[in-house]
């Protein structure tokens, strides 16, 4: 049988059906653009102006310990002033913490620019996670959060290059600024739907503890400890070996370029199995922990970024699903959320106070090595039932 294009109503129909998940998308991909392009280079940043492995171990300390505190009030807001309202107050406030970093280098006090930055994604991710919860399709999850994942690539591959050629060519602050205007156009497709809100019942530890499973709670602690040695502690790490802003941007954008259409297809999967692929991530994104260490030269850092991308998405994928999945069976969404936050807390603080003890990288990896296996414990709980 002939494979047909869809009729353009069709296609319309498709789009308005799931406009709300659309416009998101478009936010995210502006919103992951602009950071993309000076996120990984914040760590630089601080070397760059003297601070120390100690200094931007305490700036994220505060920064995690910030968003914690804060999230009970985006929750609040969500309910309040409504779900896109709030996602803008985060991006707003987000801005404001890129203006501070241009003062960094004046003696303006780096906690205080933690706190902002915190401030701003705790009202932002109170409100995305619902948000994103709430639009995609029930059994389409692993599906729609490969499309976002796929979206967080696209920008990876363009965002590290750009940003470190950027730097390279003027300074920091022109990229602070830069970054801001972008943060700002991420706003506007937010608001090509109505906006919406949810109920948020008084805040209660007790209902919070008790949103998911101690073993989910320690999947999270465990998924807290991978991102910050990914997002954070490994690009300085090839940074502090080569040497070079741009050898990292170029390392990082063409190794992501290569995973897009594998992501897609781990989504299909994720689908079809996440509990076999969640063990396969597992079972091959470890061991990249120990290798990365012994790869120093620019082609093996390459390999293993290309590598560890891939793996990670066979853990981040099926995680996530089951995320939103609990989280939109949930009865009260918010305090499931609250629950997720208060546990990615607990790894967050764990492995920056490895960082913060040993003032090493390699040991953050070592402990980012055995933490990757307690993602299996969902798996176990799962079985029992």
């Amino acid at each position: 049988m002939p494979h047909h294009r869809p009729h353009l109503p069709e296609f319309l129909l498709t789009y308005f059906k799931d406009r709300e998940l659309n416009e998101l998308y478009l936010s995210v991909f502006l919103k992951v653009l602009g950071q993309s392009l000076i996120t990984i280079f914040i760590p630089i940043y601080f070397i760059i102006l003297g601070y120390s492995i100690f200094d931007i171990s305490l700036f994220y300390l505060i920064y995690f310990i910030t968003i914690t505190i804060t999230m009970p009030f985006g929750m609040w807001s969500n309910s309040k002033i409504g779900i896109k309202k709030t996602l803008t107050l985060g991006t707003f406030v987000l801005i404001f913490y890129y203006y501070l970093l241009g003062f960094l280098e004046t003696g303006l006090s780096y906690h205080l620019i933690a706190v902002v930055f915190g401030i701003s994604s705790g009202f932002y991710f109170a409100a995305f996670h619902i948000d994103f919860a709430k639009s995609a399709n029930k059994g389409r999850e692993g599906k729609e959060l490969s499309c976002l994942r796929i979206i967080v690539v696209i920008v990876g591959v363009l965002g590290p290059l750009i940003g470190s050629l950027l730097i390279s060519a003027f300074s920091f602050n022109f990229m602070f600024k830069f970054v801001s205007i972008v943060l700002f156009l991420s706003v506007i497709p937010l608001f090509f739907s109505k906006d919406f809100s949810i109920r948020y019942k008084k805040f209660s530890p007790k209902r919070i503890l008790k949103a998911d499973s101690k073993e989910k709670g320690i999947a999270y602690q465990a998924s807290a400890m991978v991102g910050i040695a990914q997002i954070y502690f490994w690009p300085l790490f090839i940074y502090l070996t080569l040497k070079s802003v741009v050898s990292l941007g170029v390392i990082v954008s063409t190794s992501s370029l290569l995973t897009i259409f594998i992501i897609a297809y781990i989504g299909k999967l994720t689908d079809r199995d996440k509990n076999s692929v969640l063990k396969l991530g597992v079972l091959s994104t470890a061991p990249s922990w120990i290798i990365r260490i012994f790869l120093l030269s620019p082609i093996g850092m390459f390999f293993i970024n290309f590598y560890s991308f891939i793996t990670q998405t066979l853990i981040d994928l099926p995680f996530n699903k089951m995320t939103y999945a609990k989280a939109k069976r949930s009865k009260h969404i918010a305090n499931y959320f609250l629950f997720r936050e208060f546990n990615l807390m607990k790894g967050r603080i764990l492995i920056l106070a490895i960082a913060l003890a040993t003032q090493s990288i390699v040991w953050v990896f070592i402990a980012t090595f055995f933490a990757t296996f307690l993602y299996l414990i969902v798996l176990k709980k799962s079985k029992k039932r």
